[in-house]
């Protein structure tokens, strides 16, 4: 993938509307480390409207150094929905975070 089809993907992932298509995206950006990925995928999961729609994002994090946002995980395994909860337990776990 050419760093503007990234981009492309990025910005569609972070502007769309709809929640199949942002999983989607999301799946298919997953195994991709780049940091612009990371970045919007956290701003995804800590937007109000998103809450119970974000496992699949969290879930997307795990290619990554989760390291920088422990305490968001942290809350969300605490306080989020079953899927989003158990996604950030897996990340907290996995990566050493705790």
């Amino acid at each position: 993938m050419t760093d503007a089809e990234l981009i492309n993907k990025l910005k569609h992932l972070e502007e769309t509307s709809d929640h199949a298509e942002r999983h989607s995206l999301a799946l298919e950006l997953a195994d991709n480390s780049d940091r612009r990925i990371f970045d919007v995928l956290v701003r995804l999961i800590q937007r109000p409207n998103l809450e119970n729609r974000c496992g699949t994002l969290i879930y997307c994090l795990e290619a990554h150094d989760c390291s920088s946002i422990t305490a968001l995980l942290e809350d969300i395994a605490e306080t989020g929905n079953f899927e989003a909860g158990m996604q950030a337990e897996s990340i907290l776990d996995n990566q050493g975070l705790r």
